[in-house]
Parts: structure tokens; sequence; C-alpha cells
């Protein structure tokens, strides 16, 4: 018994430190709904992110305005592709943390 403790208290602290590793290396995004119709007691998700997007991120994100970089005349950008829907991207969802959504809301920078 004292065994299998054991291992499933390593296979907690494994998936803890994993998803903390995801998300300050950008892997992961924690996206959260605020208290809705449509989520009358709000959710949190913890999501694979997608490229310039917030770590925090919510449906009332604004994004900054980002400034085109126009030194000469050919250049290299990356194609701008569709982003998956959410639902898609779910890995974990969690009830509503009311300070990621502030945080999610907060102003940004542009990178």
């Amino acid at each position: 018994m004292k065994k299998l403790l054991v291992l499933l208290l390593l296979i907690v602290l494994g998936t803890g430190i994993w998803f903390a590793f995801g998300l300050w290396t950008g892997i992961y995004s924690i996206y959260t709904y605020p208290p809705s119709g449509e989520h009358p007691e709000g959710t949190t998700l913890v999501v694979t992110r997608e490229d310039w997007e917030p770590m925090f991120n919510s449906p009332d994100y604004k994004p900054p305005q980002r400034e085109s970089k126009k030194e000469g005349s050919y250049g290299f950008q990356k194609v701008q592709v569709g982003r998956r829907p959410i639902s898609m991207r779910k890995i974990v969802e969690l009830p509503y943390i009311d300070w990621a959504y502030k945080k999610s809301i907060e102003p940004q920078k542009a990178e």
C-alpha cells in the first residue's frame, strides 16, 4: 500500500512539474471564461498555445496593435493560419479562477 501511495505521489508531482514547465515555456496557455449565460459558473481551461496568443487569455482579451515592419521590398513572415477552436485545444478544465481572468484583461505589450 505504501509503494502505491509513493507511486501516486510521484505521478501527481511529475504532472504538476510538467504543467508548470509547459506554462513557463509557452506550450500551454490559461483560458478563462467568466460567469455568463453560456458558462453560468465560469470555467478556466489549460489549452495548447497558438502563435501570438498570450499566457492568460479570455473572450474579453483585446490584443495589442502590432506595427508592421517594412524596411525593404522583400521580407519573410510567418503565414497567418486560422486558429483552432478552444474546444479542440483543451487539455484540462478547472473551476473559474478570478485572478486568471483579471490577468487576461490587463493591457498587454506587443512582442
